[in-house]
């Protein structure tokens, strides 16, 4: 059945005829919807008029549509318009391999690159329980970039009337054909690439796929077809009886490819290669080997060429490592463990944000290591005896790497970066804030989430406008952070983050948002980050607990119950981030240790840095405020997913709980210490409604809501002598501006500081005067000053970046946090508003990365500081464990 060009099929516009076989013509088409170009394969009008036989097509599409692969070409749906009946596919564009035999054999390199590609096409569509049944050079497809496509996948067994095999007795001309297929006129299988026993018309399995790819490589090889003919019998005849001349190969064919091409072309089914990723390993040898290494001496070559130069100091690391780059490519191999050591004088740098990446074929692996006071990514090859640090990646976070990995991107300075994996210039691709999650799952197009709330965007590699894919839903939530796309491009999974638990992740929904129809839906609850695998696996963190369950990503499901595979994976409960990673080819790497590596202390500072810790036990600890006295300390304790409010009698060495579950934040003295004030979020509203309340500091009455906002408030301190307090509160779009509140029932926010920039972190000067806080309207924060009525313009304090300003108790001085170092900087307010140069006074201010951003106050005898410091921040992190073959690892753990 024929559809003239600039017709419609539904919301498919046909462009051009580009193709006419078997199953029917087919044409290039563009999807009106979705703006993209399909392939539209239309069924012989024979075909479409038997509806027993449509019937078992569309149960067989479906079945088909859910195959999902890099080297698999997409079936999107089936569509009835006007009589015509046609399957929806992936347009592929580029020559196919016929095409490109037709010029002559293929260099081996090449033909061993495609080959590779086609058998991870065969292992996911037979892990799917999906066999070709017509794979030949016209089914396989080659575009510009290198990528391999195989189309067509059970077609030909949709094409049977009753999925039954071909008898030799139906073979006709040189293809071959079923009776059915006959009367319709269509051919469904080429005789030159069938198995013995597809040729004698037998039921087939995987291993007739394995046939035609051994077939096939040996044709890319030679030249030459194994089994020619100018008849189909005599085809036929040779496929059954006459063994291939493997003479014929190029001098170059490395040993392993012509034992593959042996086991593959194996007449004997039980006898043939029966797994087509045994068949990409030995192709993934071959090609790391390189060609013509003389068999003999190829073993110890390779065991030389594998030492791990990352345990080098250790012997029995090294021992182990030999086999971790070719460990993949022998045919099942147990699950190899090892440790591998950072370099001399260097940790891990354990942050907010994923710290390590594999490269996906497994080769590279790089990580966040901190040394001299730097931190900044380090890059381990396979071939290198020592790990190189990355040049311009000071201060840097969440690597990854380009699907093809020859990039990696990572977040420093504010910026979305990447930069070569060979070495090279770092080059900016968007401007981020606190981002939360990096992906690279395309090509073309980096995922992530640019700041610590809101949604996920989209971003080209290359550089340009950001785009939204993902959007908050009502009040209620508050980030989507640490998303992945998904094979195929169609949804992003990512978790979601509340008003109602913003400092702990660890039950958490993992969510997926449908790209096309905006549509979401509910993966798993209790993770607080997801990570699909290629082995069909979902691995999701809970505390310290890494876990696995089997995800289907096309119908977005998880099928059986979830399995630990580790339980000492380290992380930040915090933000949700957990330190693994994993290679395409089935390498799996993480930092050993817990998701409590946030767990801080308080500590004294003095103005030189040296510390004393108070008698707190160790807990995660944030919005720590000194009473005027400097007797108490008021603080907001995280357990349990709840931020309670405590007071600490720095004196008697005693703690009072002032709230009772729920989510608190920063506590404020009244000016006479006999009064505190704290934001709660109200749990009964939508997301950012909050309520400031006071209670006697001697928790001698119960707490009373003194006024209610309907945004989410922060405070920063006292202005007019009580009647009116300065806060942060957030606005739609995820940013913050500084405005006043009176403290009288339905008082309106006063805005301060408001514009399309992040505003936050605003303290008031003793005087209550001034207002200090941090703005990123240079990209990066810097700290800023202005009077409170807006008199005399502002002030900009900070020269290299700075957050979390802080006044001196006499409003002499302004201090901040420059990244780790404690900034401090002359202000004289007595007359005009004068600023001196900033001064550094010590390094190791912790960077809390809480809402309210405050980590540190200011004694009132300006001699000291309250500093909330990591509880192991004395503990040196200094392994990462590597875990190879780890999807047959998967595999077994979930199959129980």
């Amino acid at each position: 059945m024929s559809i003239e060009i600039g017709n419609r099929l539904g919301p498919y516009e046909i462009l051009e005829k580009i193709g006419e076989g078997g199953m029917g013509e087919v044409y290039r088409a563009r999807d009106t919807r979705l703006n993209r170009n399909v392939a539209i394969k239309v069924l012989p009008g024979l075909f479409a008029a038997d509806p027993d036989r449509l019937a078992r097509f569309d149960r067989e599409a479906q079945a088909l549509a859910a195959l999902n692969h890099p080297h698999i070409a997409q079936i999107h749906g089936l569509e009835e318009s006007g009589g015509a009946r046609a399957l929806v596919m992936e347009f592929v564009d580029g020559e196919d391999l016929a095409q490109r035999l037709a010029r002559g054999p293929i260099p081996v390199p090449e033909a061993l690159a495609i080959a590779r590609q086609i058998a991870d096409a065969l292992e996911a569509a037979h892990d799917h329980g999906i066999i070709h049944r017509d794979l030949k050079p016209a089914n396989i497809k080659l575009r510009e970039d290198g990528t391999v496509k195989v189309l067509d996948f059970g077609l030909a067994k949709l094409a049977a009337a009753d999925g039954s095999a071909i008898s030799e007795a139906e073979a006709m001309n040189s293809p071959t054909l079923t009776m059915r297929a006959t009367q319709m006129g269509f051919i469904i299988g080429t005789a030159a690439y069938m198995a013995p026993e597809q040729a004698r018309g037998k039921p087939v399995d995987r291993r007739a796929d394995l046939w035609a790819l051994g077939v096939v490589l040996y044709e890319m090889l030679s030249g030459l077809r194994a089994f020619a003919s100018d008849e189909v019998s005599d085809t036929l005849a040779a496929v059954l009886t006459r063994e291939p001349d493997l003479t014929t190969l190029p001098p170059g064919t490395p040993p392993g490819i012509r034992r593959l091409l042996r086991r593959c072309l194996e007449k004997d089914r039980r006898r043939r290669l029966a797994d087509a990723g045994e068949a990409r390993a030995q192709i993934d040898e071959a090609l790391s080997d390189g060609p013509d290494a003389p068999a003999a001496t190829r073993p110890a070559a390779r065991r030389a060429s594998a030492l791990l130069p990352w345990a080098a100091a250790a012997l029995l690391a090294a021992v182990a490592a030999a086999g971790w780059w070719q460990a993949a490519r022998r045919p099942e191999p147990p699950a190899l463990r090892y440790t591998i050591q950072v370099p001399p004088g260097a940790t891990v740098a354990l942050v907010a944000r994923p710290l390590l990446a594999l490269s996906p074929d497994g080769a590279s692996l790089a990580y966040l290591a901190s040394g001299g006071g730097v931190s900044r990514l380090v890059l381990q090859r396979h071939d290198e005896f020592e790990p190189r640090p990355v040049p311009g990646t000071e201060g840097a976070s969440h690597p990854v790497f380009s699907p093809d990995g020859q990039w990696i991107a990572f977040y420093a300075d504010n910026r979305l970066n990447k930069t070569p994996a060979a070495g090279g210039p770092i080059v900016p691709v968007a401007i981020v804030n606190d981002p939360r999650g990096l992906s690279w799952d395309t090509d073309s197009t980096i995922t992530y989430t640019p700041e610590a709330t809101g949604g996920v965007f989209q971003v080209d590699a290359n550089g340009g406008a950001p785009r939204p894919i993902t959007s908050l839903a009502g009040d209620a939530e508050r980030t989507h952070r640490w998303p992945q796309l998904l094979p195929g491009g169609r949804a992003v999974i990512y978790t979601v983050g509340t008003y109602s638990s913003p400092d702990n992740y660890d039950a958490s929904p993992i969510e997926a948002t449908i790209l096309a129809s905006g549509e979401r839906r509910t993966i798993l609850t209790g993770a607080s980050m997801a990570r699909y695998v290629p082995s069909g696996h979902l691995v999701f963190a809970r505390g310290s607990i890494l876990y696995a369950v089997r995800f289907d990503p096309e119908r977005l499901e998880t099928r059986g119950t979830p399995v630990i595979l580790a339980q000492d994976i380290a992380g930040d409960s915090t933000t949700g981030a957990a330190h693994f990673t994993f290679s395409q080819s089935g390498t799996f790497a993480y930092v050993p240790g817990t998701s409590e590596r946030a767990a801080s202390r308080l500590v004294w500072v003095n103005r030189a840095g040296e510390q004393d810790p108070l008698q707190l036990p160790g807990g995660i600890y944030y919005d720590p405020k000194l009473s005027p006295d400097g007797r108490r300390i008021a603080m907001v304790s995280v357990t349990g997913g709840h931020s309670d409010i405590w007071m600490y009698d720095v004196v008697r060495n005693t703690a009072t709980r002032m709230t009772y579950g729920g989510v608190h934040s920063t506590p404020l003295w009244s000016r006479d210490g006999s009064m505190l004030y704290f934001v709660s979020v109200d749990p009964r509203a939508q997301g950012g409604s909050s309520g400031l309340w006071r209670r006697p500091s001697d928790a001698s009455r119960d707490a009373e809501l003194v006024v209610r906002s309907e945004q989410r408030i922060f405070l920063g301190g006292w202005i007019e002598d009580q009647a009116r307090v300065l806060l942060d509160h957030f606005v739609p779009g995820g940013k913050a501006d500084v405005a006043a509140l009176r403290l009288v029932p339905d008082a309106r926010m006063e805005p301060l500081v408001a514009s399309q920039f992040d505003e936050y972190a605003a303290t008031a000067s003793p005087d209550g005067r001034y207002v200090a806080y941090q703005s990123d309207e240079t990209s990066r924060f810097e700290v800023y000053a202005r009077a409170v009525d807006g008199a005399g313009g502002r002030w900009r304090i900070s020269t290299s970046g700075g957050e979390e300003p802080r006044w001196a108790p006499d409003g002499r001085q302004l201090y901040y946090r420059s990244d780790t170092a404690l900034m401090a900087v002359p202000v004289d307010t007595r007359g005009a508003f004068e600023v001196g140069a900033p001064v550094r006074l010590f390094d190791g201010i912790l960077n809390l990365r809480s809402e309210s951003g405050i980590s540190y106050d200011v004694h009132p005898e300006d001699d000291r500081f309250l500093m909330t410091r990591l509880a192991a921040e004395n503990v040196s992190f200094t392994t990462i464990r590597i875990v190879h073959n780890w999807f047959r690892e998967l595999e077994q753990a979930t199959a129980r």
